[in-house]
């Protein structure tokens, strides 16, 4: 994690013994469950920000408290903010390991 340069990078080691990075740019904050070395990552989705925080209403109501990921009054606030300023929500799916979120304005697969 970069913040100077506000990106999020994440190393992966495909099945065929490459490593891939997957960099978030303009990052803005991220949610992970299960961080673990050997995580089998198998799809990162954009959601849908309407959906996503209809789904997740409850957890950032929570958040608010914590200013995270901004300082925020309603999650009304928060999703109107994310959407003004161009962030998307990007689910990581996974078979074992590693699952969330990140917000971000895009993201990027580079082989090394």
């Amino acid at each position: 994690m970069n913040f100077l340069e506000h990106e999020l990078r994440i190393d992966i080691e495909t099945v065929t013994d490459d490593i891939d990075t997957v960099k978030f740019n303009s990052y803005l904050a991220h949610y992970f469950d299960h961080v673990m070395a050997g995580s089998i990552l198998l799809d990162i989705e954009e959601a849908d920000l309407k959906t996503f925080f209809a789904e997740n209403r409850e957890e950032f109501e929570s958040h608010k408290l914590y200013a995270w990921p901004i300082w925020y009054d309603d999650v009304n606030e928060l999703e109107q903010y994310l959407q003004v300023n161009n962030y998307k929500c990007y689910i990581i799916f996974a078979s074992l390991g590693l699952s969330g979120y990140v917000f971000a304005k895009t993201f990027e697969i580079k082989n090394k």
